[in-house]
């Protein structure tokens, strides 16, 4: 019987990579990830930063899993694992399952009691959480919001219903052709709150931001990277 490893990765700078991540990613004999470009570029950089420090071995075979494959592979990557070999689990960056694939194949795996082991790592809302000096006792991640605008609304006056009795911080993930609109969405029903925003966490331009809704929308005109999005309501 093989073990199954979920092995977060950098979310920006190679250096955040964790000992443990290193070792068990030129371990095993394959790993499971979104894009094998990305990841196959992740295990040359850091092979080529620490290869000869932490006596690496060969690249493992890599297999694409993402959310249109997902219930494809599973199967492949259980028969893998229950003839006994070694499978790690990544994302293009960060922590999987957090608002990445993966769920399946962790959920079916322990069904077989296969063996699970996390390997802890970078999240970029964790960092976002820590880094903008926003109430972080208690918060809530709300991943990528709804696609579609009416949901994405309904969602947004659920949270500020909610408010009024249980508190919190809400996060969310925002790709960098929705800002505007989805600043625009807060706007509307939240009126002018001021907000916290993170952006391209741990990378060259790294940028943490606070004011009001209207003075993201100028400010962010021209958004990029990848952003997180934290905000508290007065209840």
């Amino acid at each position: 019987m093989g073990t199954l490893f979920i092995v977060s990765t950098p979310i920006g700078n190679i250096d955040d990579i964790t000992i443990r991540a290193l070792k068990t990613l030129f371990s095993v004999s394959y790993i499971a990830c979104e894009d094998t470009r990305v990841t196959g570029n992740l295990l040359e950089l850091v092979k080529n930063r620490y290869g000869k420090e932490f006596s690496l071995g060969d690249k493992p075979k890599l297999i694409r899993y993402h959310d249109g494959n997902e219930q494809n592979v599973t199967p492949q990557l259980i028969g893998l694992l229950e003839t006994g070999s070694m499978v790690a689990l990544v994302s293009d960056a960060g922590t999987p399952l957090v608002s990445d694939p993966g769920y399946r194949i962790v959920h079916e795996v322990r069904k077989r009691k296969i063996p699970v082991v996390v390997i802890p790592g970078t999240s970029a809302f964790l960092t976002a959480l820590t880094g903008s000096g926003v109430p972080a006792h208690t918060f809530t991640f709300l991943g990528y919001l709804p696609e579609k605008q009416t949901n994405r609304i309904e969602l947004l006056d659920r949270i500020k219903k909610s408010s009024t009795i249980f508190p919190s911080t809400y996060m969310c993930y925002v790709a960098p052709h929705k800002v505007q609109q989805t600043l625009e969405d807060m706007e509307y029903v939240y009126e002018d709150i001021d907000i916290h925003v993170a952006r391209e966490l741990t990378k060259l331009h790294e940028e943490y931001w606070k004011g009001t809704l209207a003075e993201a929308r100028t400010y962010f005109e021209h958004p990029k990277g990848e952003f997180v999005i934290l905000f508290t309501l007065k209840g």
